[in-house]
């Protein structure tokens, strides 16, 4: 047993469910229509289904609504088409009950007027749910069923649901075969089973009523629509010329607060101030000491230069000293021995001969049990020009240590003749030395040694590490030249050694310490103090101690500290002139300039992010 439902595009899920449990059938079919408020929940249909589980009831849905047929079969509930799939089961049903001696018989004619009110409730309800059901509803349905009818004994359930070609021509054609298969089938049902005729509730049809009239309501409000009066086209260039105006002045309005730009450049009102200190350098202190202490350190080289000079001729005739290379050997002990540049060397025959340099010559040696004297190769010349001292090879004895220890220990051999002698009377390039001579190259040997020193500290210093020139102490240990006064020699070297200790400090922690001690007052006076150039003074140093008294004269650069936000805030949407008042008010502002972007803008944008503020020196000022 089946009941068909026909429900209204506007009718609520209380009103489904209450239907549904006053039905007395066990399958309950719902024609719904499109975009009906009942199929538009997924929840409405849960809770139709729950409903129809509990009281044991089958429900279906006959709707065109894919988007409500898609949700109710995710809900659990069986989804047709059309309504010819509800008669269709339902046919299937009675004809199930018939006898066979009914089914035998030929079929009857019905009375027109009977056929044609059900063929014609039949074709109305045909394809309730789709959208041909509202369109294709014509005078085609009323022509069908006052055809006449020829009575068959197979009956063809089958009636086609979709249009092939012309959907108005196609439809018409599906009422007619329609209507007359059922008006056959119902005659033999009324005929051979004598039932009563069936005949469509009224709901149903005042339901099917309402759809077709809301519908023609529609396509005609659509045509309406479509057909604009006079009126209505003025009304549309009204709005359009409103918004074309609106457009143009958000143009205008967006490209007056946002386009613009300005720059403004703040010259603070700078000062400078000169201040001294005091502090002590001294090896004992570290970064960490007082204010009035700082870290140093010691640093100690020993530097040696040599020099050479030649001797101008005096342009008479005068001789040359003979010169060579010597071996000097120490078989005293394992120390080496310093030799003085002048070191004399003397012949058997007694002809002295000088180091020209500072030689060392190294002590024995122990090798393979047997000891071997140190020997070391070293330039020697003639005490005296002439060419007898042009000698051979031969050996030479130190008169240094005559009468002493060493004097046997120590000796030298030459391995080549000495040569370049020249007696008085032959031409020669040079000249005698003289004590000027001796001078001059001493006085420019030892300044040039002190160049030396400069360099050798400066290597040794750390980064940021300076020494001052009160903290070196110079030593020179050995001032000389490898020649007397009166010699005649082409030249001489002038030979200087010297210790050096100077006392380094680190010029960043003076700078420190001076910038700690303004701190405090730049925090209280809201400005920014720099130390921009540091000068020395008078200093004492104490190499004992290795202590050094700093006086440093320093200069400081003190800028306020403005607030450009502020400052930005105050002055968006202000002009040239109003910037020049506003300004006056901050006595920490010395100057300020503004640029703006594009140049015939006079006045400052609104909008903060077009506006850049500035803090420039004095050296931008004058640019």
């Amino acid at each position: 047993m089946q009941q068909t439902f026909y429900l209204d595009s506007e009718e609520e899920i209380s009103s489904v469910i209450d239907r549904l449990n006053k039905s007395m059938a066990g399958d309950n079919y719902f024609v719904v229509p499109k975009r009906a408020l009942f199929l538009q929940s997924i929840v409405n249909l849960k809770l139709l289904k729950r409903e129809a589980d509990k009281v044991e009831k089958k429900v279906f849905i006959v709707t065109q609504d894919e988007i409500g047929s898609s949700m109710a079969e995710r809900s659990g509930i069986e989804v047709l088409n059309n309504i010819d799939e509800i008669a269709f089961s339902q046919e299937q049903d009675d004809f199930v009950e018939e006898s066979d001696d009914e089914k035998n018989d030929d079929y009857r004619e019905m009375p027109i007027s009977l056929v044609s009110e059900d063929v014609s409730k039949s074709n109305r309800l045909s394809g309730v749910g789709s959208n041909e059901f509202y369109d294709s509803l014509t005078g085609s349905a009323l022509q069908a069923s006052q055809k006449s009818l020829v009575p068959e004994k197979k009956v063809d359930r089958q009636i086609p649901v979709s249009l092939d070609v012309d959907q108005k021509n196609s439809f018409r054609k599906k009422i007619n075969n329609s209507s007359q298969d059922m008006v056959r089938f119902r005659a033999d049902q009324k005929q051979n089973s004598q039932s009563p005729e069936r005949k469509l509730d009224p709901g149903k049809v005042q339901s099917i009523e309402r759809m077709f009239t809301a519908s023609e309501k529609g396509n005609v409000s659509k045509n309406l629509q479509q057909a604009p009066t006079g009126r209505e086209k003025r009304i549309k260039k009204v709005i359009f010329s409103f918004v074309i105006l609106c457009l143009g002045a958000f143009i205008f309005t967006a490209s007056y607060l946002f386009l613009p730009s300005a720059k403004i450049m703040i010259i603070p009102n700078i000062s400078k101030e000169k201040i001294d200190r005091n502090f002590i350098a001294s090896v004992d202190s570290t970064q960490e000491s007082s204010e009035e202490k700082i870290a140093a350190r010691v640093i100690s080289i020993d530097v040696d230069l040599s020099l050479s000079y030649e001797i101008k001729s005096s342009g008479s005739m005068i001789g040359k000293k003979s010169h060579g290379t010597v071996v000097i050997y120490n078989e005293y002990d394992s120390s080496p021995q310093t030799l003085v540049a002048t070191t004399r060397l003397e012949t058997e025959d007694g002809k002295i001969f000088r180091l020209v340099k500072n030689v060392i010559v190294p002590g024995t040696m122990n090798v393979s049990g047997e000891i071997k004297p140190g020997a070391v190769s070293a330039d020697v010349i003639a005490d005296q020009a002439g060419a007898d001292f042009n000698i051979d090879q031969t050996k030479f004895t130190i008169p240094g240590f005559k009468d002493g220890p060493k004097y046997d220990k120590f000796y030298a051999k030459s391995s080549e003749p000495m040569s370049g002698g020249s007696s008085e009377g032959e031409s020669s390039n040079g000249g005698k030395i003289s004590q000027s001579d001796i001078d001059n190259a001493k006085q420019k040997t030892e300044a040039a040694i002190k160049e030396k020193i400069d360099k050798k500290i400066k290597e040794e210093l750390s980064f940021e590490e300076i020494v001052l020139p009160q903290a070196e102490k110079i030593t020179l240990l050995k001032s000389f030249a490898n020649a007397r006064i009166g010699d005649l020699v082409d030249s001489f070297e002038y030979t200087v050694t010297a210790s050096v200790q100077v006392l380094a400090f680190s010029e960043n922690d003076v700078k420190n310490k001076i910038q700690n001690s303004l701190n405090d007052s730049a925090v209280s006076q809201n400005v920014k103090i720099d130390v921009i150039k540091i000068e020395y003074g008078t200093s004492d140093v104490d190499f004992e101690k290795n202590t050094l008294d700093l006086r440093i004269h320093a200069e400081t650069l003190t800028t306020p500290i403005i607030e450009t936000e502020s400052i930005k805030n105050e002055l968006l949407g202000k002009t040239d002139d109003q910037l020049t008042t506003i300004l006056r008010k901050y006595p920490t502002i010395k100057n300020a300039s503004i640029e703006f972007s594009p140049s015939f803008v006079t006045r400052i944008p609104q909008y903060s992010k077009r506006v850049v503020v500035e803090i420039g020196s004095e050296n931008s000022e004058n640019q």
